[in-house]
């Protein structure tokens, strides 16, 4: 009786999962890579399962890749934990971090700290993300007030065997092209997925084309 109530919770949890990654696939790609830049990094703390792959349709073209758009992935391929911490170096000051040195401004301020863990048949490799406060666009609005670690953010660590995450293995795309990149931005697009991706332009600045992304869609407790 145990082992049937365990089964039923963890299908419970996964319905909303499954639901998710099907909606993703059938959205038009734009849509899904359309960034949330109000979104605080506070929003993207807790777990998240990969639903969907994403390769640009020019990104493709250049590199000779027969496959673009929104991708199909195994399920339970990939899994990340995702969580905000306030930047270290503003502990025991309650002024915070230094954001200006020309204005003198300071602000408490998060750091995003994750690890993916993959399915056994991709890897037993166990990826740590980092992303520090000034990874983000940040804009000032006054004196000791501004808007810190929203929108996306730029990774300053991939600590990964593979620094495409193991894109081609987990989509079964075959690439080089996409295994000598590194997935450099983070953040959350407008139906609130969480969004990992490469991008040949300043994704952090402004709205730009994605090369290759993994979409992940967050656990329901």
């Amino acid at each position: 009786m145990k082992k049937f109530l365990s089964l039923l919770l963890i299908l419970a949890l996964m319905i909303p999962v499954m639901v998710s990654a099907e909606s993703i696939l059938d959205a038009d790609p734009a849509d899904v890579l359309d960034f949330d830049r109000e979104a605080p990094v506070t929003d993207w703390v807790g777990t998240w399962v990969l639903a969907a792959a994403y390769i640009g349709e020019e990104y493709a073209d250049d590199c000779d890749i027969d496959v673009s758009g929104l991708i199909a992935v195994p399920e339970n391929a990939a899994t990340i934990v995702v969580d905000a911490v306030l930047d270290a170096s503003a502990t025991g000051s309650p002024d915070g971090v230094m954001v200006d040195m020309a204005q003198y401004i300071h602000a408490h301020v998060y750091d995003m700290e994750a690890t993916l863990t993959f399915s056994a048949d991709i890897t037993d490799d166990v990826v740590s993300l980092k992303l520090p406060w000034d990874g983000w666009l940040y804009t000032v609005r006054g004196e000791q007030d501004g808007d810190f670690n929203m929108g996306v953010g730029k990774l300053s660590k991939v600590g990964a065997q593979d620094k495409s995450l193991y894109f081609t293995k987990i989509t079964g795309v075959k690439s080089d092209d996409i295994d000598d990149e590194n997935v450099k931005y983070m953040g959350l697009n407008k139906a609130g997925q969480l969004i990992i991706c490469y991008s040949e332009e300043n994704l952090v600045k402004k709205d730009v084309d994605v090369a290759f992304a993994f979409i992940f869609v967050k656990v329901e407790e």
